[in-house]
């Protein structure tokens, strides 16, 4: 009977430790870029620059906790790791991510349903953004995935 007792105990706390989960802000997710290609888009795999193009991965923005992290072009992070300041929230579905170095980025939900928020980038708020580019949380991504060709710079200076 005790046994039985302990068990229940056990089996409640648990159950009660995973209600008491903090949610996670709607921002906090691996993103991936969209690019659009006729009249829809697809997230480009690019290839690395550093090894021939063996390894590819698609533009990210990880969002969690206080830290966001832009990863482009290579599995071999080629990226920026930014420590923040502060998130403000400016309505449900936007939310300003403020930095020490006067790099803010704006979040803004475009389509909830589907997961597709537009980041903004700016040196400083208020300013024009300097990037502006939708993305897909990638745990929801239904577009096709491609990989990317570089051009040829040599083409492209002829």
């Amino acid at each position: 009977m005790k046994v039985l007792l302990v068990l229940l105990i056990i089996i409640l706390l648990c159950s009660f430790a995973e209600s008491t989960d903090v949610a996670k802000a709607p921002y906090e997710a691996t993103w991936m870029k969209l690019s659009k290609v006729g009249d829809s888009y697809v997230v480009y795999n690019y290839p690395s620059l550093w090894d021939d193009g063996k390894t590819k991965s698609p533009e990210i923005f990880r969002a969690g906790g206080d830290s966001l992290t832009w990863i482009t072009y290579s599995d071999n992070p080629a990226g920026v790791f930014f420590k923040l300041n502060n998130v403000v929230k400016l309505n449900d579905s936007s939310y300003r991510f403020n930095f020490k170095d006067d790099t803010n980025f704006l979040f803004n939900y475009v389509d909830k349903a589907n997961h597709i928020a537009r980041w903004r980038t700016y040196y400083s708020y208020g300013g024009e953004p300097y990037g502006d580019d939708l993305y897909i949380d990638s745990l929801y991504n239904t577009f096709p995935i491609v990989d990317f060709e570089w051009p040829d710079v040599w083409d492209i200076a002829e």
